[in-house]
């Protein structure tokens, strides 16, 4: 059986009230949403100090660090890129190697070299100095006039430092050549080279003794062909002295000494350099003129040359189309002298001569040089344009006489 005062005692029994807010120790009470806003007011407060303090140390270590990280990722993409090429170079080395090419330079010095001598003269205002190069094993010796001139005495010493006391046999003023004996046997002769073929970028080599120093070697490229050179004397150009232009290191004692190509043939003599020293320009005479001159010295004691009787010039533009011309090439005649060799063949004014017994001709200062060293006597044929038509005419060329300047 129930007890129902208890129940009336639960049925009687109030319910809970809830706990009123106690006041904070040290201030006002605090709705709970006010208390927690400002909690997370204060904690973003802090977050964003933090993030700051983060952001000035990231870029405080940016201009601190910068610099250092910046060189050291520059050095190691040089470093890569070095040891790239380095790999690359180690392989192309390996596989079409460099020492050809430098062994091909020794072979052509040691060719020549034995053939190159140094010329050594007593003269009245002191003492001369130039080089020389063998063209017979029995001693006789190429040169420059200007080495030999006016000496009392001319002394050889050979590549194994013998020495001789060399005898003029001839000299040519107009190339500045000149041809020496020595009493000597068995001596090893340059073998002359074709300048006709030489190209203007063709690798040439220039052997002497530069300011005294024997059996110097030097290389560079042909610059340029059928240059003229300045008569000082005369103050003119010599117009029977085409050169090679090279940029091959050419000084004071080179005078005489030969200009070989790739073969180690001599293609050129040294003859003079722009200025007092070495500057990147030298000049050579050609090989076609220089063994025209040995040969005419030691068979006459002089050259003989060759004359037809005209004066060539270039061909202008303005009258490629009066000429009829495809071309600026050949040597147009400006003038003929009369009852010369020239007119006797029927050459005449405005003729353009295109080639010289085969020979072509790119250059009018090509036909001086090709006209000089015909023997006189000689019968050739000419190719000329006259109004764009081509004809071929046959010539005898004669003797030059000393006095006359044109051919």
């Amino acid at each position: 059986m129930l007890n129902n005062s208890s129940d009336g005692d639960l049925l009687n029994r109030e319910e809970p009230q809830p706990i009123a807010n106690t006041p904070a120790p040290n201030g006002p009470s605090l709705p709970p949403v006010e208390h927690l806003a400002r909690v997370e007011r204060g904690a973003s407060l802090s977050s964003q100090i933090f993030w700051i303090f983060c952001c000035g140390a990231f870029v405080l270590g940016l201009w601190q660090l910068g610099p250092i990280v910046a060189e050291r990722y520059q050095y190691s993409v040089s470093r890569g890129k070095a040891m790239a090429e380095y790999e690359i170079a180690k392989m192309a080395l390996r596989e079409t190697p460099l020492t050809s090419v430098s062994f091909a330079y020794q072979m052509v010095a040691q060719k020549i070299k034995p053939s190159v001598v140094s010329v050594d003269c007593r003269k009245s205002d002191g003492h001369g100095q130039g080089s020389g190069v063998i063209i017979s094993a029995d001693g006789y010796i190429v040169t420059n006039r200007h080495v030999i001139e006016d000496s009392s005495l001319i002394r050889v010493t050979l590549h194994d430092r013998h020495e001789y006391e060399a005898t003029l046999i001839g000299e040519d003023d107009e190339t500045d050549l000149a041809v020496l004996k020595i009493n000597a046997q068995g001596l090893i002769p340059a073998e002359w080279g074709n300048s006709h073929e030489l190209a203007v970028g063709s690798i040439v080599w220039a052997i002497g003794s530069p300011f005294g120093f024997t059996q110097t070697v030097t290389s560079g490229i042909v610059s340029g062909k059928n240059r003229l050179t300045f008569d000082e004397r005369t103050r003119t150009f010599r117009n029977f002295q085409e050169l090679i232009q090279t940029d091959a290191a050419v000084n004071p004692g080179n005078s005489g000494g030969p200009l070989v190509d790739a073969n180690g043939k001599v293609i050129g003599i040294n003859t003079s350099i722009l200025g007092e020293s070495y500057m990147g320009i030298s000049f050579a005479v050609p090989s076609s003129i220089a063994e025209f001159v040995s040969v005419q010295i030691r068979k006459n004691g002089e050259v003989q040359r060759g004359f037809l009787g005209f004066v060539p010039s270039i061909v202008p533009q303005d009258k490629i189309s009066a000429l009829k011309l495809n071309d600026l090439n050949g040597a147009l005649v400006f003038r003929v002298t009369p009852n010369s060799p020239a007119e006797r063949a029927g050459l005449r004014v405005n003729d353009v001569i295109r080639s010289w017994n085969g020979e072509p001709i790119n250059d009018y200062n090509q036909v001086y040089n090709l006209i000089g060293v015909t023997p006189p006597n000689k019968n050739v044929s000419m190719e000329i344009l006259r109004n764009g038509q081509p004809l071929v005419l046959d010539v005898t060329v004669t003797a030059r006489p000393l006095d006359l300047q044109s051919r």
